[in-house]
């Protein structure tokens, strides 16, 4: 399986380390140590499956700038103590933005 680092676009301002892919025979396994949704199969994977690899990519771009612009620049005092979904997800959003000291 080959591996390769997809690199988010900047979104307003903000630039993201590189999310590690793998690509085989045009499936692309986004491997990760979080279970994304406590309420689903418990899986460590994520897998997209598309007619083009460019197509995959844009739509992982496009999923990516929707989690980023709902959660991404919340403040972590905006989360209420309760909501653990809310917080998961920024915790997960947030793990990826390049420190500013980074350059």
């Amino acid at each position: 399986m080959s591996r390769f680092l997809f690199q988010p676009d900047p979104i307003d301002g903000y630039e993201f380390n590189p999310i590690p892919i793998d690509i085989h025979l045009g499936i692309i396994k986004i491997p990760t140590e979080e279970i994304m949704d406590d309420f689903g199969i418990n899986t460590t994977k994520s897998m997209i499956v598309g007619t083009d690899r460019n197509e995959v990519i844009n739509r992982i771009q496009t999923a990516f700038a929707r989690e980023f612009g709902r959660y991404g620049k919340l403040k972590e005092s905006d989360i209420r103590p309760m909501d653990y979904k809310t917080k998961k997800v920024w915790t997960r959003i947030r793990k990826h933005i390049k420190d500013k000291d980074q350059g």
